[in-house]
Parts: C-alpha cells; sequence; structure tokens
C-alpha cells in the first residue's frame, strides 16, 4: 500500500482523533474535565497541558505500538467498502437477511447505545427494520449512557442484562439449560 513505509505517526494522531468518538462528551468530561497533566498552570505551549490531551496521546502511541499501521489502513478500507444492501442484498437491506427466499432461523439481538457516535441508534434501527421485514427473530434495545462507543466494553449493567437474557433464551430455546454466571 505504501510501498515499504509505515504511516506510524498518521496512524497515531488518527487514532486520537477516533478515539474522541468512541467516548461521549460527558464521559471525556466527567474523566478529564480541564484538569491540568503534572503542572500547576497552562504553559500555552505545544506539550500536553491537560491530562485528556496526555490520554491521548499514550492511546497514539500504544496503538501504532500494537498494530500495523498499513494492515489498519486496509481495515478501514474494507470497512468504507463494506455495503451489506449492495452486496447481498440486491440494494435493499432486508434481502440480505433472507436465503432462498426463505425466513432466516437466526436470532438477532442487536444493542444500541445513545452517546455512541461510530454505530448511531439510527443505523441499528435501519438493520431491525429489514429483519422485521423478512419476519426474522430480532431484540432491540436502545441503552441510554453516555459512555459512548466503548460502553459494550465498560461496566454497563443493562448491556450485560439484556445480553444475558438473550442468551439464556436461545440456550432455551435450544432445550439446553444456562449456565448461571458466577457473580
Amino acid at each position: 500500500l505504501l510501498q515499504g513505509k509505515v504511516p506510524r505517526r498518521g496512524l497515531s494522531v488518527a487514532r486520537m482523533t477516533a478515539h474522541i468518538t468512541y467516548l461521549s462528551e460527558g464521559a471525556l468530561h466527567r474523566k478529564f474535565g480541564r484538569n491540568l497533566q503534572n503542572r500547576q498552570a497552562v504553559t500555552y505551549g505545544f506539550d500536553a497541558d491537560f491530562q485528556v490531551e496526555s490520554y491521548l496521546r499514550y492511546q497514539g502511541i500504544t496503538f501504532v505500538e500494537r498494530f500495523d499501521a498499513n494492515s489498519y489502513l486496509y481495515i478501514t478500507r474494507a470497512m468504507d467498502y463494506f455495503d451489506l444492501a449492495a452486496d447481498y442484498g440486491g440494494g435493499v437491506l432486508s434481502n440480505a437477511f433472507r436465503k432462498d427466499g426463505q425466513r432466516t432461523p437466526v436470532r438477532f439481538c442487536l444493542a444500541s447505545f445513545t452517546s455512541d457516535w461510530l454505530f448511531p441508534t439510527s443505523e441499528s434501527r435501519a438493520i431491525v427494520h429489514a429483519l422485521n421485514a423478512v419476519a426474522a427473530n430480532v431484540s432491540f434495545v436502545e441503552i441510554q449512557t453516555d459512555k459512548g462507543h466503548d460502553a459494550f466494553l465498560l461496566d454497563e449493567p443493562e448491556f450485560h442484562q439484556v445480553i444475558r437474557g438473550f442468551l439464556e433464551g436461545c440456550a432455551e430455546h435450544r432445550g439446553l439449560t444456562a449456565r448461571k454466571a458466577r457473580r
């Protein structure tokens, strides 16, 4: 892609920018506010005066250490080109969930977070409507949270309850007994 060049700086900045979308404004403010990083007053320079700057720089640096920058470019391009309706549904999203004109036997559970900018609720609702159009078995919940896109990685009790209930319901439907998770 870049003939042997590794776009580390660009990927680091991209990660810092993207990381802002993974957290909501409320979560960023709650976590960092305008707190200074290891100083008593702002320097008006280009070093990280604020804790949030230091945090974002750390996220950028550690990201390029963990991932090959060029592979990340390929992954993001694949995401850009992905179009479920065009690729599998002839331009109609609901067609993507049909197989040989038959209703899909798959049980779906979609969860959305009110503060997720990356995958907004409107996109999840479009998928739910497409699944409803083919009479698929679909559950949907929109969870009120200010934890942003990363809410699914964090302690979000309502999300955990929804997933647990869905999985237990699927197990019961298949005649399996769900093991209770240790708390």
